[in-house]
């Protein structure tokens, strides 16, 4: 077995480091506030580390105590996190540390000359505040950084006159060593959260995709796109849709003879056969209620092509034939044309459903009702749309509920096939 080199296995231990408090609740919101506050604290303190050393090395244990409690504490935090996936406690740790340690150093050292304006590493405190600690107001945080410093300039004589005495290269070298060192947290904990932001944008944008993607299955392209610009009620009124209803013959009788996961699936090739069909044709899907299917041609998508609602219903008792549902060979279907105005809209604050309303759409399920198992059959006006193009057997007046007398047909193929 291949084995991974030392340096790689440490780079990859490095890197997983920011995410050892992850638990598994949280949003990608949430891990980036962890990653970098972890990496921001564990940085800091590796980079305060040997000036604890150096203080104590040239004999000002009072300056040393400060960063000596901010490491221990941190590695304290930092276990607590790992061990509980709980970030509070570092949170607010590392906020009130980041705002009150360093200007402890700055007394210590004699003030701002002297300890080479190390009060400036409070200034991680606001930036904290803005990327990691949840902070409702930030600004204050800020603003209470500006206070520290404002105090600490009317004690600057008094700090320097009671100050330990240092060389001039020392505090030469402590300014270029702080102005490195701040220079260097505040730029990698802005890494660490501009690239937590980014992966945070793009699982977003992602997301973001996926729900376009489901709602433009769900609802027509004008529809999906006009519920996301946030307009709402949506209701429309067109003059001219095709509306086609169809119905599988002896479906409740099939279903009743027939397990649930067989069912559910023979019905879901059939549908998804209707669905790429309603595609290649231009056709609109409304819905399926059941084994009912309801498409429209015209309406948010174009004007009303009904020859290609028409195709589609002779492509849908094609499908249906050459399949099966439940052993049965050769589905039938009853289905229904009609054409006129109709209403439509989306209906609902949850689950919503774009659906078409009026007349039209009664009378094409009136078609669908009272048509004998394999026709396809249409009101009088679908008809005479049709005439010429299409080869159409009058079936004569016929009485409908809630319409009266029709004069229907039924629709056989293209002329000429």
């Amino acid at each position: 077995m291949e084995r991974t080199p030392p340096l790689r296995r440490a780079a990859a231990s490095l890197a997983s480091i920011p995410s050892l408090g992850f638990a598994d609740g949280d949003d990608e919101r949430r891990r980036m506030e962890k990653r970098v506050l972890t990496f921001t604290a564990l940085f800091t303190a590796a980079v305060v580390t040997p000036w604890t050393i150096f203080y104590y090395a040239i004999g000002i244990p009072t300056a040393a105590i400060m960063p000596t409690a901010y490491v221990l504490a941190t590695i304290a935090g930092v276990a607590h996190l790992r061990a509980t996936r709980d970030d509070r406690w570092l949170r607010w740790s590392q906020l009130a540390m980041f705002l009150t340690l360093p200007p402890l150093v700055h007394v210590a050292l004699g003030g701002f000359a002297n300890s080479s304006v190390v009060i400036l590493y409070a200034l991680a405190a606001p930036l904290g505040a803005l990327s990691y600690t949840r902070v409702r107001r930030p600004g204050l945080v800020f603003a209470a950084f500006v206070g520290i410093v404002l105090v600490m300039v009317p004690l600057e004589a008094p700090l320097r006159a009671a100050a330990p005495p240092l060389d001039e290269w020392v505090v030469t070298l402590f300014f270029a060593v702080n102005i490195i060192s701040i220079s260097t947290i505040v730029f990698v904990a802005m890494r660490a959260y501009v690239g937590s932001r980014d992966r945070l944008a793009a699982a977003l944008a992602d997301e973001r995709d996926r729900s376009d993607g489901i709602l433009r299955n769900v609802l027509p392209g004008p529809i999906a796109e006009r519920l996301t610009a946030g307009e709402h009620p949506i209701a429309d009124r067109f003059d001219r849709v095709g509306v086609l209803i169809a119905d599988i013959v002896d479906f409740t009788t099939l279903s009743e003879s027939m397990s649930a996961d067989a069912l559910v699936r023979d019905l879901n090739e059939l549908v998804g056969s209707f669905d790429a069909l309603a595609r290649r044709r231009g056709v609109t899907k409304v819905k399926t209620i059941g084994d009912a299917y309801l498409a429209i041609t015209g309406g948010p998508d174009g004007p009303a092509d009904l020859d290609a609602l028409a195709d589609f219903a002779l492509g849908m008792r094609e499908l249906a034939a050459a399949r099966s549902i439940g052993g049965r060979a050769g589905v039938r279907l009853r289905i229904g044309l009609a054409v006129g105005p109709v209403v439509a809209g989306v209906i609902g604050d949850s689950r919503f459903l774009w659906d078409v309303y009026g007349d039209t759409v009664n009378a094409a399920s009136r078609m669908e009702s009272t048509a004998p198992p394999g026709e396809i059959q249409m009101t009088e006006p679908m008809s005479a749309a049709l005439a010429g193009r299409f080869s159409l057997r009058p079936r004569g007046a016929i009485e409908v509920k809630g319409m009266g007398t029709l004069r229907t047909s039924f629709l056989d193929g293209r002329s000429g096939d």
